[in-house]
């Protein structure tokens, strides 16, 4: 066969070729996808900024000079401290569930009910256990140091310790969730395909 009628044949074929019928509709959700990705961030930038400032704005509000220092009373650095701890476990949990969605309803293929129920069940225990965490380790009562002069960088480490603890103990939960879900959803599966059909949730 010549080249002439290989390059004949194969302009037959692209002759031939139809569009996908959702082709179109494919990309047009693509770019949908991506401009709703780019609307979540600049959302998130612009509360991170709004977050910064008004924190800013809050110390800078609630500082006083005592004796040529500026400090700050210790139960607005505490406030200050709880709302940050709540925030991020506002924000970390939903991310979380969104993200670890798709892990979940691979793990439970056999039946994503499953994982949608699971995922709620996760859910409670995430707002209980943290939420006791900031409830826990809040103090209504200054440590005695605090109160001492200079005492505003003693909290100060007190305070940054408590968030970084919020945040070890989050990652240390998820990892042991993302370590036994394997294991729950392959005991899920085995008990799930030995009951009969009628008895399957």
């Amino acid at each position: 066969m010549s080249v002439e009628q290989l390059l004949r044949q194969t302009l037959q074929r692209a002759d031939s070729y139809e569009v996908s019928p959702d082709l179109f509709a494919r990309v047009q959700r693509s770019i949908e996808e991506t401009a709703a990705h780019r609307r979540r961030v600049r959302l998130a930038i612009a509360w991170t900024l709004a977050g910064l400032l008004s924190a800013a704005a809050y110390l800078v509000a609630m500082a006083e000079v005592v004796d040529g220092r500026v400090t700050w009373p210790w139960w607005s650095l505490e406030l200050l401290t709880n709302v940050v701890l709540i925030v991020i476990i506002v924000v970390v949990g939903p991310l979380i569930r969104r993200f670890g969605g798709i892990f979940a309803s691979t793990v439970f293929a056999a039946n994503p009910a499953t994982a949608t129920q699971f995922l709620r069940v996760l859910d409670v225990a995430y707002y209980l256990v943290f939420s006791a965490y900031v409830v826990i380790e809040a103090k209504v009562v200054p440590e005695p140091e605090w109160l001492e002069p200079g005492g505003v960088a003693a909290q100060a480490g007190w305070l940054v310790d408590r968030v970084g603890g919020m945040l070890l103990l989050m990652g240390l939960l998820h990892s042991v969730t993302i370590v036994l879900l394997p294991v729950l959803g392959v005991l899920f599966s085995s008990i799930w395909r030995q009951l009969p059909p009628e008895d399957r949730p």
